[in-house]
């Protein structure tokens, strides 16, 4: 039941966050996503979930962050001009709260991790983009540097996640 909540709970937070981005209430979606972290953080009450999402937080503002200064994605309601805008690293910090729970089938697996990254980021990002909360300066190209940033993402997330995943799977119900 717990990782259906997990799922939905994240795309929620996609939703809010680009939406937001994409009608200028970026703060809105933040602050959906932050929500969505600390509360799975406050029902897990475990420290690695809290470096998990840490960890993605800072991940994804370097590879947000290079998107922008490369000016391959312009980012809506954007705090910093070339630089991951706070709406872009809280929906980071969700995401993480699903890599040990809907998305555990890639803790220790970093190949499919990684594979998982090179098709998912840029879907998700083209979607992001049809929705006006990011512009592609060149689609093909940017989608071909954000399926490399995310298949490496998402190798170093699963590393991370699957760290712990065999001793919060026997402690924690899923």
């Amino acid at each position: 039941m717990f990782r259906l909540f997990n799922f939905v709970a994240y795309q929620l937070a996609w939703f809010a966050c680009v939406l937001g981005a994409a009608h200028d209430l970026a703060w809105a979606g933040t602050l959906f996503a932050v929500a969505v972290a600390a509360l799975h953080l406050a029902l897990r009450r475990d420290p690695a979930e809290l470096r998990l999402v840490v960890s993605a937080a800072a991940i994804g503002f370097l590879v947000d962050s290079a998107l922008a200064r490369a000016q391959f994605v312009e980012f809506a309601s954007a705090d910093w001009t070339g630089w991951a805008p706070i709406w872009m690293v809280s929906l980071w910090m969700a995401f993480a709260t699903t890599l040990n729970h809907s998305l555990r089938w890639l803790a220790s697996r970093p190949w499919v991790a990684a594979l998982a990254g090179a098709i998912g980021g840029p879907l998700a990002y083209l979607a992001g983009a049809k929705l006006g909360a990011l512009t592609l300066a060149a689609p093909t190209p940017a989608l071909i540097l954000i399926a490399g940033l995310w298949a490496v993402a998402m190798g170093l997330l699963s590393l991370l996640s699957g760290v712990r995943a065999g001793a919060a799977s026997r402690r924690v119900p899923a």
